[in-house]
């Protein structure tokens, strides 16, 4: 994997590790770079490599399976993800671009991604599907679309996981198609 696809994975192994258990994955700051959210520290074992082929850093068998399975939680929901990908997402989420302030897209920044933002920033992401469908009606509403039943329960289905996005969107594409 690219060193640019691991900083990301690391960053949201650490998010969702403070959203699931309410605890630090790892002690190392996290800064938010131009190119994204940056573990420094993980950047000087890989520093001048575009590719991470082997890690002979670490020991795997001294995580918990609490941590464990946060890692394999993110590397299924990102893992997919390119790295380009992952660094626009970051840039688009609260906890990376506060730390970055007012600062320029290309300007050097080695102030710290807090990690209580993270935590509370991802912690919203998970809102319970009624939370979540009325959240997502009414951010709709101020764009001046409205979501009829019919959609919200569509909405109500990909929230729970009874149905993917992937699946709806494909749905409303073969819609789009047909008239």
């Amino acid at each position: 994997m690219t060193t640019m696809k691991l900083q990301k994975l690391v960053y949201y192994s650490q998010a969702w590790h403070l959203v699931f258990h309410d605890t630090v994955l790892f002690g190392d700051a996290i800064e938010a770079w131009p190119q994204g959210p940056v573990t420094p520290s993980l950047y000087d074992k890989h520093r001048r490599q575009r590719q991470v082929t082997q890690w002979p850093y670490g020991d795997k068998s001294v995580l918990t399976a609490a941590e464990k399975q946060t890692v394999r939680w993110v590397a299924e929901k990102y893992g997919s993800f390119s790295a380009e990908s992952l660094s626009q997402m970051t840039h688009m989420e609260a906890p990376w671009r506060i730390a970055r302030g007012l600062l320029d897209p290309d300007e050097r920044c080695t102030t710290p991604i807090d990690r209580q933002q993270m935590k509370h920033f991802y912690a919203r992401q998970r809102a319970a599907v009624d939370v979540a469908v009325s959240q997502a009606a009414a951010s709709a509403a101020i764009e001046g679309v409205e979501l009829d039943d019919e959609w919200q329960e569509t909405l109500r289905s990909v929230a729970s996981g009874t149905r993917s996005a992937d699946e709806v969107v494909a749905e409303e594409i073969r819609r789009a198609t047909r008239t």
